[in-house]
């Protein structure tokens, strides 16, 4: 081979590696079609070409791009055996004779393929699977291909197959990517929720955030959640957003007012709760279903059914769509999803309430109570924390339930158990240890701090008026990690020794554990 004949095949092979190249590069369908058909374009100065993908369900060929053809939306079926099989040879073939009449004349016909001008067709194909196909008109001076442009339009098309796949499974896995981080997200939504799962108060924490969600992606003004109440068969406003006077949506979400209630059918949101089917309203003045109370400073509303286990537990309602404009099918479908999640989240948290919450007074059951004081001590270890137990005893309780009985007794546990509960930290915990006991989880407080809390709870618990009853003193005692211990059992021991201490000293008071204390507690009679 003459040199300048050898450079130029070897300028052409370098052209074809980079080509090649340039296309394994690309990660966008539009973006690599536009540059394979560009290479070709240019390297033959074709002036009419189309590019087609193939799927193999449909057993169709689609124009995804091309020059000189305009704006065609075009698609064929594969054709018959000899063509097909003509394809999966994978090699370019003319589609014309020399003197320019087709050589599938009934195939192009009956597709319509006439309004391809095409000369030759390069299929591009992936082990023994068919990924697309070129379509070529004359090149330049309507030469012929000489073997070596031949060979070239094989391999860039070789390529082009791969980098057409590669495309295809990018694609499909940035949307699968997508569908499982919007999974993730939700997952993540539930987590947060669920950390509010705590007590039966944090119901209304957890409702409001889920409704918080239902009016920031909807753009509504404001809105409600209503749970079922099987015992008085009606639907009950718990949480309210968005309302302009603020004191009565608090107190309204406090449960210390009451809305007005629905029955099943009535109104918008009874009737998404008979048919567990969401409704769109854009104009309650053109809709019978609504009452006149619903229609207070209501324009437009969706409702969404909350359903779990085929069990319809309630609705969200988001009402007012901002700027004027109309609720739609789109923000139907992103509701059901939060609506989907409130109702598992509501469910769980019912169930998990019944599952960690004495019934009595709604604080930890003794056995959930331990695993969070082991939590505690794991977090107070790594971070190298304080955290203080306190046991509680009621002061001669005994003789309350004796003289007044035990239904008085019950409803002192329960009066005292919320003043417990709303004069402690959001961090902090307390469980019913048994009977009259009880024990509280003090983290990041040390014995001076637990003892100032201590203190507090038994001079305002003092004061507090109980229904017929006299009024009620606690004793209490603490005991600290890593101090007094840096295990639970012993942790429990030491605040429980500390405990009778104080009831020993005269009762009424808090004792914090030393080394004097003596660690065998006496008859529970002469504790009480």
């Amino acid at each position: 081979m003459p040199a300048d004949a050898f450079d130029r095949r070897a300028a052409e092979l370098t052209e074809l590696l980079k080509a090649c190249r340039d296309l394994s590069d690309i990660l966008n369908p539009d973006e690599l079609y536009a540059a394979f058909a560009g290479i070709i374009k240019n390297r033959f100065g074709i002036s009419k070409l189309g590019l087609f993908t193939y799927d193999p369900e449909k057993e169709t060929f689609e124009l995804v791009f091309s020059y000189g053809l305009g704006k065609l939306d075009f698609k064929f079926k594969r054709g018959k055996k000899n063509l097909w099989e003509t394809i999966l040879q994978d090699k370019p073939f003319a589609v014309v004779d020399e003197s320019g009449d087709p050589l599938f004349p009934k195939f192009l016909e009956k597709q319509d393929l006439k309004i391809l001008p095409s000369r030759l067709w390069v299929p591009l194909v992936m082990r023994g699977e068919v990924i697309g196909l070129l379509t070529m008109g004359p090149k330049a001076g309507s030469q012929p291909f000489d073997d070596f442009e031949l060979y070239f339009l094989q391999q860039i098309t070789a390529q082009a197959a791969v980098s057409i796949n590669t495309c295809r499974l990018y694609v499909r896995r940035k949307r699968e990517k997508e569908d499982l981080d919007k999974t993730l997200q939700n997952l993540s939504l539930l987590y947060s929720i669920g950390k509010a799962m705590n007590y039966i108060s944090d119901l209304k924490n957890l409702l409001q955030y889920i409704l918080s969600q239902a009016v920031e992606i909807t753009s509504a003004e404001k809105g409600s959640i209503m749970l079922y109440n099987l015992e008085t068969d009606r639907l009950n406003i718990r949480v309210l957003a968005g309302l302009e006077d603020t004191e009565y949506q608090e107190k309204v979400n406090n449960n210390e007012i009451s809305c007005r209630s629905f029955k099943p059918g009535e109104g918008i949101a009874g009737r998404v709760f008979m048919t567990s089917q969401p409704m769109i309203v854009n104009n309650i003045r053109e809709d019978d279903l609504f009452i006149k109370s619903e229609t207070s400073y209501v324009r437009s509303i969706a409702c969404i059914p909350m359903v779990v286990y085929s069990d319809v537990i309630g609705v969200i309602n988001v009402t007012n769509k901002k700027k004027g404009k109309e609720f739609t099918e789109e923000d139907v479908e992103m509701l059901k999803a939060v609506a989907d999640q409130a109702a598992v989240a509501v469910n769980k948290a019912q169930l998990w309430d019944m599952a960690v919450t004495d019934s009595l007074t709604g604080l930890y059951v003794r056995r959930y109570f331990m695993v969070k004081l082991q939590e505690e001590i794991h977090r107070a270890e790594r971070y190298n924390k304080p955290l203080s137990v306190v046991m509680v005893d009621l002061d001669r309780f005994k003789n309350i339930n004796d003289t007044y009985g035990h239904d008085a007794g019950d409803r002192a546990l329960k009066t005292i158990s919320q003043f417990f509960q709303k004069n402690i930290r959001d961090i902090d915990a307390i469980g019913r240890y048994g009977g009259e006991e009880f024990v509280m989880l003090i983290p990041d407080a040390d014995k001076k701090a637990a003892f100032c809390l201590a203190e507090r709870l038994r001079k305002e618990l003092a004061k507090v008026k109980l229904e017929d009853l006299p009024p009620i003193t606690i004793s209490l005692g603490i005991a600290t990690y890593p101090s007094d211990g840096t295990d639970i059992e012993e942790l429990i021991k030491k605040a429980d020794a500390a405990m009778y201490e104080a009831k020993r000293k005269g009762r009424n008071r808090a004792v914090k554990f030393s080394r004097a204390i003596k660690m065998i507690r006496d008859t529970d009679t002469q504790v009480n």
